[in-house]
């Protein structure tokens, strides 16, 4: 029996030490053993765009690439498109943002450097298209920066392709121009408005802001708002006009430009005439007096049929809001004046004549704005940060952010640290911001610290945050410095949940107590009374041409920066956090503007 009992536990033993080294040689397989350092003999090209693949040969890579297991970074900042990955070779885009400098790769816990430094070539950016709006067949200027490496390749006008949102898919065009700064295009007429995307002959594709496109906006005739004096209108026409009677229809901006004002007229009078005007204010286009240069004379056709065609304008518009188009009808020497049988507004054809109704048309500023009423697309606002699960997505009408706390404890990384959207906004002097923002019951933490939602962030050498709006137990607080150093901190106001704010930031950089900054918020802001007002002092950090104005010029040898050689502020909006919580929050009528011109306060604020 006793040797009976002996084998027993001698087999037992021998099933534990067998399931035991079973176990040893799986950790083994999750760790350094089932990957060993990686090796990396050659990679081509020596220098790229952003998006343009990248082949790394060696050895070791592992025969496949999890997010944990297989990373690759440009100058340290890690690539995320990756094409193929092989034991002996991997293809890999080159990040939006990579640096000059060493490839990395890990490869599980291990990782390999290359001897060389692969030259991270400035990517084009679109920063603006003139005109916009426009309409098919119009030639339109895109603006942008870092065309000329591709002159220097030897693209021409030919060679660049720009494509444009189509009824389906896409059409496309070849350029007209292209300069170091601009590409020139016409608008090909089956083009609807979207995105547009430049293929700079395979070098390189980006994409843009969208660009409207805007057709006729026909009035019906029969959905009028009021009518004064001897009038008679019917799904046909309008017609028994007296002097002095007038109609009027109230419209929504289709987007925001100069338009023209066309109407059908027919008469058999002379000394007919017709008054259009435009106005955003009811009671003041009814009781204003008419603007004669708004008074065409009507031609006498010799019928009563409105087969003659008339315009005015140019009215200048914005996307959205409100208008009423007022016609009166005018008569000297005899009683009827004439018909009319369609109403529309057009866009104008140039755009940049001086409007009738003293609106400027453009501005002479750059402003970065949306205030997410249709579509999906948030652009020119694009994303920083947002990794799954984190999401940034329109939803009913405004900009959600969405962070979630169990992915960055499994993986704490910077791209795992909330979800922000930034645009191509940079000053070098001054800056405003303005928003909505709202804070959703049961999912936002109101007894939690440290929330970031917006940022004026350093660009360049020295890349980190200048200064934050930031959400302190229910407290919104504006923080600034003027170098890696802790904070001034002012409070702006206190926030509740299910609760939109308007806010408003202005910041101007500044050494040498040249300084300053100002925060609003609320529905009554005013201009003179911020919330917070930080007074003279310094802001800003890196490199400066004077004591108002950051080194941006690249001629500084010392700065080998964030993309390129230079300094400046930046923006960032949404959830910057580490907090241990989940948390959304919402943003609306989001706008960063660059400078500081005249009217910058209600350029910004919201709802204008």
């Amino acid at each position: 029996m006793k040797k009976l009992f002996n084998s027993i536990m001698i087999c037992v033993l021998l099933f534990s030490s067998t399931f035991i080294g079973t176990a040893c040689s799986d950790d083994d397989k999750n760790g350094t053993n089932k990957y060993p350092v990686p090796v990396i003999s050659e990679f081509s090209p020596s220098e790229g765009l952003p998006t343009s693949v990248v082949t790394i040969k060696g050895a070791n890579f592992g025969t496949e690439r999890t997010e944990r297991v297989g990373r690759v970074y440009f100058g340290g900042v890690e690539a995320t498109d990756y094409e193929s990955w092989s034991d002996n070779e991997i293809k890999v885009r080159v990040p939006q943002k990579g640096i000059t400098g060493n490839i990395t790769l890990w490869v599980w816990k291990n990782h390999t450097e290359t001897t060389d430094e692969f030259i991270c070539v400035p990517g084009a950016e679109i920063t603006s298209i003139n005109p916009s709006p426009t309409f098919p067949g119009s030639q339109i200027t895109i603006n942008g920066k870092n065309f000329q490496y591709f002159i220097d390749k030897g693209v021409t006008a030919q060679d660049v392709i720009v494509e444009f949102c189509a009824e389906e898919g896409i059409t496309k065009a070849t350029a007209d121009a292209l300069t170091a700064t601009s590409v020139t295009v016409t608008v090909p007429t089956d083009a609807k408005g979207g995105v547009i995307t430049i293929d700079f002959d395979g070098y390189q594709k980006v994409s843009g802001p969208e660009l409207p496109l805007v057709g006729d906006l026909n009035l019906p005739l029969i959905n009028y708002l009021e009518t004064s004096g001897t009038i008679t209108i019917e799904e046909g026409g309008i017609g028994s006009t007296k002097d002095g009677a007038y109609v009027i229809y109230q419209f929504d901006a289709p987007a925001t430009g100069l338009f023209d004002v066309y109407l059908m007229t027919g008469t058999t009078k002379d000394g007919s005439s017709l008054n259009v005007n435009i106005g955003d204010n009811l009671n003041t286009l009814k009781t204003a007096a008419l603007n004669e240069t708004l008074t065409h004379a009507m031609k006498n056709t010799g019928s009563w049929a409105t087969n003659w065609k008339d315009q005015w304008g140019a009215f200048y518009l914005e996307e959205g809001k409100t208008y009423y188009l007022k016609i009166t009808f005018l008569q000297v020497g005899t009683t009827w004046v004439g018909n009319v049988g369609e109403i529309g507004l057009t866009l104008s054809t140039d755009q940049n004549q001086t409007p009738v109704n003293g609106v400027k048309p453009g501005a002479d500023y750059v402003i970065y704005k949306h205030d997410f009423n249709s579509g999906t697309s948030y652009l020119p606002f694009t994303d920083a940060w947002a990794w799954e699960p984190n999401y940034i997505k329109i939803v009913d009408k405004y900009l959600e952010f969405y962070y979630n706390y169990k992915a960055l404890l499994e993986d704490d990384r910077r791209m795992r640290r909330g979800a922000e959207v930034t645009c191509n906004f940079k000053t070098t002097t001054e800056g405003w911001y303005g928003f909505k923002v709202y804070l959703p019951e049961g999912k936002f933490p109101m007894n939690e610290s440290g929330i970031i939602i917006a940022q004026i962030f350093g660009q360049g050498c020295k890349n980190s945050w200048a200064g934050h709006l930031s959400i302190d137990q229910g407290i919104l607080k504006l923080s600034h410095r003027h170098a890696l150093i802790d904070p001034v901190v002012g409070i702006v106001g206190k926030l509740e949940t299910n609760k939109w704010y308007s806010v408003v930031v202005y910041f101007k950089a500044g050494r040498n107590n040249k300084g300053h900054l100002k925060a609003w918020i609320g529905d009554d802001m005013v201009e003179g009374s911020p919330a917070y007002d930080s007074g003279n002092c310094n802001f800003g950090f890196a490199h400066w041409i004077d004591d108002d104005t950051l080194d941006d010029t690249g001629n500084n040898s010392e700065c080998v920066g964030y993309n390129g050689t230079y300094d400046a502020l930046g923006c960032k909006f949404g959830l910057y956090v580490t907090n241990k919580v989940d948390m959304t929050i919402r943003f609306d009528d989001l706008k960063a503007l660059e400078g500081n011109p005249a009217g910058a306060f209600d350029i910004v604020k919201p709802g204008k």
